[in-house]
């Protein structure tokens, strides 16, 4: 109870500080005073963390608002006792090297698919997230591309339906 009297009023506050903002909207900035607009159809939203470089452009979404990246998903993350470890599903290549207890490579299996390897510390892992794609938040909810560019939570009505990501800048 205590988690989500917490939760609303940082939500509360986050809708006051945009409020003052409002008339100083730039593409970057999303009013989340807005967020009672989502219609999400019962639809889940994969959610990861990513720092990689390569990032996506956000389309205008079907309101004419531009949106903002808030994902890139690379490939299969897997959680350990000692941290998370992200590979691309495709190379096997280490996404976040910095987290040391990761082997450097866990390529998938054309006949099994991806699994969850012995990390460098010995731990066995669980499969937190699969995907490839990118995610952009809008005033009127957020919008999640596969790697096709198709749109995954349909649900979400100002989501333009096709988006292949279209690269800001090269990966870094």
């Amino acid at each position: 109870m205590l988690a989500r009297v917490s939760a609303l009023a940082l939500l509360a506050l986050f809708a006051l500080a945009s409020a003052h903002r409002q008339q100083t909207r730039s593409p970057s900035h999303i009013a989340l005073g807005n967020l009672g607009r989502r219609t999400m159809a019962g639809q889940s939203v994969a959610f990861a963390c990513y720092g990689g470089g390569g990032d996506c452009e956000c389309p205008v979404d079907n309101n004419g608002d531009q949106g903002v990246l808030i994902n890139v998903f690379p490939g299969y993350q897997c959680a350990y006792a000692g941290g998370a470890c992200t590979w691309d599903d495709k190379t096997g290549a280490l996404k976040n090297p910095n987290q040391t207890n990761c082997p450097s490579s866990s390529p998938c299996s054309t006949d099994s698919g991806c699994v969850c390897p012995t990390d460098n510390n010995g731990n066995t892992g669980v499969m937190i997230h699969q995907f490839t794609g990118y995610q952009c938040a809008y005033p009127s909810g957020a919008c999640t591309w596969n790697s096709d560019g198709s749109l995954m939570n349909t649900g979400q009505t100002n989501c333009v339906t096709q988006a292949k990501c279209k690269q800001a800048a090269p990966d870094s």
